[in-house]
Parts: C-alpha cells; sequence; structure tokens
C-alpha cells in the first residue's frame, strides 16, 4: 500500500502542475481610456431637467422627495407627495455618482474620488455646498461597464476615466 502512494505521488503532482499552467502567447487587446479631467469633473453638479431613468441604482426618501441614484451618471429628483401620481422634478447631472444619502436637509454624495454636499431643502433650488476633493479611493474602471476588458495603462493626473476606445 506504501508502494502505491509512493509511486503515485508524483504523477500527482504533475498533474497537479497542469492545472495552473497559463498560456503565455495570449494577447490581450489594449483599449484606450476616455478622461474628463478634474476641473470638468469639479463643475459638476449640474441642475438638469427630469430624464428617464435608464438604470437605477441606491435609492433614498426624504420627506416628500425621492432620490434615485444612476449610476456613475447622477441623480434623478422625484416628488413622491402625491404617492399616486409622482413627478419627476429635476436631475442632478453628478459624474461618478454611485452612493448617496441624505440628512437634515442636505444630500451627501460621491463624485469618482470627492464628496459632494448638496442643499435639497429646497428641492425646486438645489444649490452645492461644498465638494471635499479626494476623499475616496480612486478605481479607474468605475465608470466602466464591461469588466472583462483590458485598459491601456491609466493615469489618474489626467483625470477620471469615463468610458474607452478601441
Amino acid at each position: 500500500m506504501k508502494s502505491i502512494l509512493f509511486l503515485s505521488l508524483p504523477a500527482l503532482l504533475l498533474l497537479n502542475g497542469c492545472i495552473f499552467k497559463i498560456d503565455d502567447d495570449y494577447n490581450y487587446k489594449c483599449h484606450k481610456p476616455i478622461y474628463m479631467d478634474y476641473k470638468t469633473l469639479r463643475e459638476m453638479p449640474a441642475i438638469e431637467a427630469p430624464r428617464d431613468i435608464k438604470s437605477a441604482g441606491k435609492i433614498y426618501v426624504w420627506n416628500n422627495t425621492l432620490f434615485v441614484n444612476e449610476p456613475n451618471k447622477g441623480i434623478h429628483v422625484i416628488d413622491i407627495s402625491d404617492k399616486s401620481a409622482p413627478q419627476k422634478l429635476s436631475f442632478i447631472k453628478l459624474p461618478g455618482n454611485i452612493d448617496i444619502a441624505v440628512k437634515d436637509g442636505y444630500l451627501y454624495a460621491d463624485s469618482f474620488i470627492d464628496l459632494v454636499v448638496l442643499d435639497v431643502h429646497d428641492v425646486h433650488n438645489i444649490t452645492r455646498v461644498h465638494r471635499e476633493e479626494e476623499v475616496f479611493a480612486y478605481n479607474p474602471r468605475q465608470a466602466i461597464k464591461n469588466h472583462e476588458i483590458y485598459l491601456c495603462s491609466t493615469d489618474p493626473k489626467k483625470g477620471v476615466v469615463i468610458g474607452y476606445k478601441e
């Protein structure tokens, strides 16, 4: 019995080595990042006309207002005082926005690496109160939907990656 185990051990080790073999000949297609410079990013948010929700993310209810995040695009503002007939009020264009929270009439939202604070006491007149820069860790793949693509090298000095081209 010991001799069978002794003889089969080298064979098992060889087979195990084949499982982890990596093909060095595979070529990855490189995609060039498209950047938004920090100056442009930090001019946001922009309050725009309401639009249809294409991809809903996180939601937050405060008083009679529903805030719906559209990942990496911004925040939809909807009046829900009449529950049977919600009214779209506006869209807060905020690139790189993933998460939102509201406390005491202030909306807190991320914008890639920054934290943005908006006064939403009057949802018909939303204003920016503060933008704290470089609060969050930067993920250059955050705004890229296809997680299987390979980005050519990214340079955070150029801004935030908002897309790519082949």
